[in-house]
């Protein structure tokens, strides 16, 4: 009997929550006794040290408490809280220590004791397999959306097998592309916890980036020329600022309180740490000899050369300088942050499951070649995907989904890691790409044609590097004030983010993402002052040289305020009011997804709204009505509806100006009226080239998405 992949993981799902059926906690629930799948008053200190299948992992975490981090993880294991354990059995362990050379626990050094540790323990969330299949969804992988407490996120997928007579289904989950779940003895529940056996120790590393690069052999060629380029020794320096520090007297009134922004009460932070981290997407020697000729490092030059041009390869000229075409060529391979595979994209607010509309999940990120942009997209698009083929939720860089290119570039697609090797090391992550990507003149062509629309996140890589970046599972918008918050908020001071100056008293504040909310990917940022006063600095991503209409994506309310836009310290525009809705004269809006205008009304309305500088939001984003929806898979079932029906999430054309590709192009953000604390609220930015902001009429090549 054959089944198709859809129905394995419907039968996947039943499986695994029948395990859980007698009530295990969700990760979003509070801690009941009622609600253990086994109770028996244990801690999860008691559970690991009792249970003979663990003794070895127990050896693990107590040496663990000799780590020079200070912190004695099996008394901390031994408290109220709420945690979820990996735990790796005894032949789990005595397997990874025979391959490292190891007799028994007493000769792993406590540092690796403690990574091992740290790596199969999650802090502050509990996991069960129910909430695994929801994390998964539709997808054969994705991320646990809480970091371990080394830091790191787990990779998870399905795990499954069929026998040969197609009736048997072996279901489970499999993470870091090793180690597998038990099933049969998941979701053993403690008092502050939850365990997961595991049948393999979990890869993790303390290496540096570059150092991790070097160990796989598949890619010698690439980490030959990071090293002979620089950007290694530049990496393997990189971990943290120990010098970040913020003038806690100044910051004495918001700091873990609570602060009224916009039409809300908000518990807020402050960053503890400021890390460095770094993503390498890395081509194969395979791929690079097959596909492109390069076998050396001078065909790699060689090609480099094609694209960006420069001279004569040489064995001894300065690789290192930022002009060099092969640092070029590796620097655009390259990011100045890490994430986990799939927190590249976000989809929340974003429709991921309509055939009829081109919408994937996108950010465009400067890369470390200076002053160059790189798009990322998570494939998710039916009609993406029906029309040109690629892996349904997998990551591609430089793909084209527009149909205003000639000839649609695919992109490169960036593999899932399967634990083949350790590739996320202690101050980044690296992917095995099946291709090579440049900011030559066809991508700028091919691929930045189109409406460059980036949430302001892209713009800031220590908020992602330092897992800032969160998201509210719980859909539950009545917990903000809240320390315990699903979505963190945190205020910015200056230094912390690099290129960011807040010039006058105000305050620069992240607020975390909720799927609820008129915010495009959930999150924004906003900036606001006590005393009616705030002046903001940050820079744009660069673009290729051209005319671009810049607009702001946010939504219209009262309390919002009145600002002044400048580009590189010119006013622009007239002011920027942010208050009321779209149904002001100034504005002119219409739901134009109301039947009760005809086509023609509806082009009529649009057409004057841009002429006054004014655009409807986005019609492929999607916030929901109430609790209860996870993202925007589910957003054609409720009645939230799309950002374009709302009055408030509108987009402002700021200017329309040209921008130099070899500048970098700084915004400042002023206030002009700011009475009783009024505030700006910046979402997301578009910059539209005029080949597509210019198209008028039928077979236009700006879309409604």
């Amino acid at each position: 009997m054959k089944r198709t992949m859809k129905n394995i993981r419907t039968l996947l799902i039943l499986g695994l929550m029948s395990i859980g059926a007698m009530g295990v906690v969700s990760c979003s629930d509070d801690m009941h006794e009622e609600n253990y799948y086994t109770f028996t008053g244990e801690m999860m200190s008691d559970y690991l040290q009792s249970h003979e299948d663990f003794s070895e992992f127990a050896a693990i975490v107590n040496k663990a408490t000799g780590s020079t981090r200070g912190t004695n993880i099996m008394d901390l294991l031994s408290v109220r809280g709420q945690y979820t354990c990996f735990a790796p059995t005894n032949e789990a362990v005595n397997k990874f220590m025979a391959a490292n050379g190891y007799k028994s626990v007493d000769d792993i050094p406590s540092d690796i004791c403690d990574t091992i540790a740290r790596t199969h323990l999650i802090n502050g969330r509990v996991y069960n397999t129910a909430d695994f299949s929801e994390l998964l969804g539709d997808f054969t992988s994705a991320d646990v959306n809480k970091v371990n407490m080394n830091d790191r996120y787990l990779s998870l997928e399905w795990a499954y097998d069929i026998n040969e007579d197609g009736d048997t289904l072996v279901a489970t989950y499999r993470l870091q592309g090793t180690g597998e779940i038990i099933a049969s003895l998941a979701n053993d529940s403690v008092e502050n916890g939850i365990v997961h056996p595991v049948d393999a120790v979990l890869s993790s590393s303390n290496l540096a980036i570059p150092d991790l690069v070097a160990q796989n052999e598949k890619i010698r060629l690439f980490s030959e020329a990071l090293t002979l380029t620089g950007l290694a020794n530049y990496m393997a320096t990189k971990f943290e600022d120990e010098t970040w520090n913020y003038d806690a007297e100044e910051y004495e009134a918001y700091h873990g309180k609570v602060i009224y922004s916009g039409a809300q009460n908000d518990w807020c932070d402050i960053p503890e740490k400021r890390r460095f981290k770094f993503t390498i997407f890395a081509c194969p020697d395979e791929i690079l000899a097959r596909d492109y000729g390069i076998t050396d490092i001078e065909s790699m030059y060689n090609y480099a050369r094609s694209i960006y041009g420069g001279p004569d390869y040489s064995a001894d000229m300065d690789f290192t300088d930022i002009t060099n075409p092969l640092r070029r060529l590796v620097a655009y391979h390259c990011l100045p942050f890490a994430q986990s595979y799939d927190h590249y994209t976000t989809i929340c607010t974003i429709v991921t499951n309509a055939t009829k509309v081109f919408v994937n999940p996108t950010e465009w990120y400067s890369t470390m070649d200076t002053l160059t942009t790189m798009k990322v997209t998570r494939l998710t698009s039916a009609r993406e995907i029906n029309t040109y083929g690629g892996i349904s939720g997998d990551m591609y860089l430089n793909r084209s989904d527009n149909n205003r290119s000639l000839v649609h570039s695919p992109g490169v697609h960036v593999n899932r890691p399967t634990g083949e090797y350790v590739q996320e090391a202690r101050n980044g992550i690296y992917f095995l790409v099946d291709g090579l990507i440049d900011y030559g003149e066809e991508t700028k062509t091919d691929i930045f044609n189109t409406r460059i629309r980036f949430d302001l996140m892209d713009c800031f890589p220590e908020m992602i590097s330092n897992d800032l970046r969160n998201y509210d599972e719980t859909h539950d918008g009545t917990k903000s004030e809240l320390p315990e918050a699903p979505a963190r908020n945190f205020i910015l001071p200056n230094g912390y983010l690099d290129g960011v100056k807040v010039n006058s008293d105000g305050i620069f504040l992240y607020q975390g993402a909720r799927n609820w909310y008129w915010s495009y990917e959930g999150d924004e940022f906003n900036v606001w002052s006590p005393v009616n006063h705030y002046d903001i600095e940050f820079y744009l991503p660069s673009v290729p040289s051209g005319t671009y209409q810049i607009r702001l994506g946010s939504a219209l309310m009262e309390s919002r305020g009145i600002c002044q836009f400048y580009l590189d310290d010119e006013p622009k525009g007239i002011p920027f009011d942010q208050r009321s809705n779209g149904l002001e004269d100034r504005i002119g809006w219409i739901n134009i997804e109301d039947n009760k205008y005809t086509y023609e009304q509806k082009e009529t309305y649009k057409k004057n709204m841009h002429n006054l500088g004014w655009y409807h939001g986005p019609g492929g984003i999607f916030n929901t009505s109430g609790p209860g929806f996870k993202d925007g898979r589910d957003a054609l079932a409720h009645s939230g509806g799309s950002f374009r029906s709302h009055l408030t999430t509108l987009r402002y054309v700021l200017c329309t100006e040209n921008l130099d590709e070899k500048v970098r192009h700084k915004v400042r953000i002023k206030s002009v009226w700011a009475v009783g604390s009024a505030l700006v609220m910046i979402d997301y930015l578009e910059l539209v080239p005029k080949s597509v902001y210019g198209v008028e009429g039928e077979g236009k090549a700006e879309d409604e998405f």
